[in-house]
């Protein structure tokens, strides 16, 4: 594959810079605990809410055994909350050399170098607050640090106690995707089908490196399954059942894990190559993303690992859509309701 289309794909696939090299993980180097996870919150549940989408557009053949396939792309796009582009929370925090430096700004200049060797050596409680991943680029995230003694030490062996007084201070950590109002993702997806009324989908981008990322993969599939290829009264819609599972990697420090089931009903107007089927389903899902990456302290220091994992929002969706058919072009829309509401299209050709 073309590097460029590689990475115009990438770029649409990560929105923009959320996910690149020169966005989160150098800002995730900047952050550690509560904070790292209430930061990427919003963009966890907007993935996992764009990955269990679009697996279906209407219910596969009833019949015992036929030749069906479609090869095409679906589109996604989760809208955020009005609520995801700020956070507020009491967490354990380690501060680096610069807000250190930062909090001594008062002290005696002749002990200062050993209390900001204290600070740098433990976590405080503080109160951190400002954008999410999702938030402004024009706001940083900021740590308002309660008054407190710390206990220090020189090389000498001299000891003392210095009070650091209560005030506020930046992180220069910002927002990523500035305000963006809804988080887009796309994927190839492959169908084929039947047999006795189960249809296979499945989605692959083959692995390949992106410069200091690492390698990026992504994969899934699942099954749909026409109960009227057992049923023995005829019905006026296809009713299928469904479940999808996939995985996206990103380099070594992000894994997003997502599941989907339930079931769908659909019925077809007009013939076959020139026909409109609306579409409804109920899913239960459930996402997950896994985050492993240093925490950077100082370059006197190793650096921290840091390992969490988030669990999406979404826990079920209700869908309604429509597909239509022009010869072997199929197009499908709909539009997703839960915890996060989203829209998925999809583009396909059918043989």
């Amino acid at each position: 594959m073309n590097s460029k289309v590689i990475l115009i794909f990438v770029i649409l696939t990560f929105s923009l810079s959320a996910l690149s090299a020169e966005g989160l993980d150098q800002t995730l180097e900047k952050l550690s605990g509560t904070a790292a996870e209430m930061y990427v919150g919003p963009i966890v549940s907007g993935f996992g809410t764009n990955l269990n989408g679009g697996w279906f557009h209407k219910s596969p053949k009833s019949k015992f055994l036929g030749l069906d396939f479609e090869i095409g792309i679906v589109g996604m796009g989760t809208m955020f909350n009005d609520e995801d582009d700020n956070f507020s929370t009491n967490a354990w925090f380690q501060f680096v050399p610069k807000q250190a430096e930062d909090l001594t700004t008062n002290i005696d200049p002749n002990i200062r170098p050993y209390v900001i060797k204290a600070i740098l050596e433990q976590e405080f409680l503080v109160n951190m607050y400002g954008p999410t991943i999702i938030g402004s680029s024009a706001e940083e995230i900021e740590i308002d640090f309660p008054a407190q003694y710390i206990d220090w030490e020189a090389p000498d062996g001299s000891t003392g106690s210095e009070l650091i007084p209560g005030q506020t201070i930046g992180t220069d950590i910002n927002g990523i995707l500035d305000g963006a109002d809804a988080l887009p993702f796309f994927a190839p997806q492959i169908a084929i089908g039947t047999l006795f009324g189960t249809m296979l989908t499945a989605r692959i981008l083959p692995a390949f490196d992106v410069k200091d990322l690492g390698e990026v993969s992504y994969y899934g599939g699942g099954l749909q399954h026409n109960i009227k290829a057992w049923m023995p009264l005829p019905i006026p819609v296809d009713i299928s059942l469904a479940a999808f599972m996939q995985t996206l990697k990103l380099g070594e420090y992000v894994t997003a894990n997502a599941f989907t089931a339930g079931i769908n009903v659909s019925k077809t107007f007009g013939p076959e190559m020139f026909s409109i089927t609306p579409y409804a389903g109920y899913m239960l899902e459930n996402s997950n993303m896994e985050f492993s990456y240093d925490f950077l302290i100082s370059e006197e220091q190793d650096p921290v690992k840091i390992n969490f994992d988030i669990d999406g929002k979404n826990k079920s969706r209700l869908t309604l859509g429509s597909t239509f058919r022009l010869g072997i072009t199929h197009f499908n829309i709909d539009y997703n309701v839960g915890e996060y509401k989203s829209v998925t299209i999809g583009l396909a050709f059918a043989f």
